[in-house]
C-alpha cells in the first residue's frame, strides 16, 4: 500500500473512526487526538498489515487502542472544579438515544457502537477487541437490554 491508497483508505474511513472515537470518549478534542494518533500509529506500521482487505479492522482496533489509552490518563486525572468533570451533552437529534448510549459501560458501549453504527461483524469486533465472538454476541445483547429498559423509563416517565 502507498502513501496514495493508505489517504483514499484512511479517508474512507473517516466517519468510522469519529463515531468509535465518540463512542468511547465523548469529548470531540479527545476524538481527533485518538484518531490522529491511530493515523500516524498505522502510517508508521504500514509494514506489519499482512493483508489490505483488512484495513479497516486493523485500523479500528489501533484507534480503539489510542481510544483506551486516553480514558487511562484520563482515570489519573483529578478535575480541579466539577464543572469540569460534567458529561458531553448529548446531540440535538436522537438526544435520549444518545444519552442511554453514552451510559452503557464501555464494555457494551464499544461493542454497540462498532456492530450498529460503524458497521462490523461479529467476527471483526471480536478481533479488535481481543475477546471471544460469545462475548460480543452477549455484550450485544445485554446492552440492547440496558437500552431498552432506559428508553422504555424515559418515554414512560413523559
Amino acid at each position: 500500500m502507498d502513501k496514495n491508497e493508505f489517504t483514499r483508505a484512511v479517508l474512507e474511513q473517516e466517519r468510522t473512526l469519529y463515531r468509535v472515537a465518540k463512542s468511547m470518549l465523548g469529548d470531540e478534542a479527545d476524538c481527533a487526538d485518538a484518531a490522529q494518533n491511530a493515523i500516524l500509529r498505522a502510517w508508521e506500521r504500514l509494514n506489519t498489515l499482512k493483508r489490505p482487505e483488512y484495513f479497516k479492522t486493523w485500523l479500528t482496533r489501533m484507534l480503539i487502542n489510542e481510544c483506551r489509552a486516553i480514558l487511562r490518563a484520563r482515570a489519573r486525572l483529578v478535575p480541579l472544579e466539577p464543572e469540569l468533570a460534567e458529561s458531553v451533552p448529548a446531540p440535538e437529534e436522537n438526544g435520549e438515544l444518545y444519552a442511554a448510549l453514552m451510559g452503557l459501560p464501555e464494555k457494551y458501549r464499544t461493542p454497540v457502537t462498532l456492530h450498529y453504527i460503524a458497521g462490523f461483524r461479529i467476527s471483526e469486533i471480536a478481533e479488535m477487541l481481543l475477546v471471544p465472538e460469545g462475548t460480543v454476541k452477549t455484550h450485544l445483547r445485554r446492552a440492547r437490554e440496558i437500552l431498552r429498559e432506559e428508553l422504555e423509563g424515559a418515554c414512560c416517565a413523559r
